[in-house]
């Protein structure tokens, strides 16, 4: 299990994830944060695929392909919104970003007056079929957080570029 809180230079607001995978088994992404949704999507639902999430609140895993450049990414609403696309490469959509690629095995969510965190699980088989995922597999964890102008960006690894693009496969980390 892999668990982090990200660094903010913001009052308040300090993100968290956590991934769980055990070979076989699904795979558990959680996300949260330790400040009320200050950008949540008003009309998003618990469990609906939503697209154009990132444009809110919202925590992102990129999972890359063991052995190519195709990744995976989800998103998390505060609210149990969610999305998700596969890549073939740099922003290539292999599939269509209106529909979702797989289905959760499960997606909680909760939210407070002063945090939220959400929860999902991706089948292992379509990440076993579409990613080869497991050892030597590397992912990026990810966050948008803050209303308008004051959006603020989060990454567990290493983000050489300004602003921030989530999207280089060459800065996620071994998973």
């Amino acid at each position: 299990m892999i668990e982090r809180s990200l660094e903010s230079a913001t009052p308040g607001m300090r993100p968290w994830f956590w991934l769980k995978w055990e070979a076989g088994r699904d795979l558990t992404f959680a996300v949260g944060c330790s400040s009320k949704p200050h950008n949540p999507l008003a009309a998003a639902r618990p469990d609906e695929f939503t697209a154009g999430l990132w444009r809110h609140d919202v925590g992102e895993l990129f999972i890359k392909h063991a052995q190519n450049e195709r990744y995976l990414e989800i998103n998390l609403g505060p609210h149990g919104a969610w999305w998700a696309c596969l890549f073939d490469g740099y922003r290539q959509a292999a599939s269509d970003p209106e529909r979702a690629p797989f289905e959760p095995a499960a997606l909680v969510s909760a939210v407070t007056e002063r945090s939220w965190e959400t929860r999902v699980h991706v089948p292992a088989d379509y990440l076993r079929a579409t990613l080869k995922f497991g050892p030597g597999s590397c992912a990026n964890v990810c966050f948008i957080l803050g209303p308008g102008d004051g959006r603020h960006h989060f990454s567990w690894a290493p983000l050489p570029h300004d602003p921030p693009d989530f999207h280089h496969v060459e800065d996620f980390v071994p998973f």
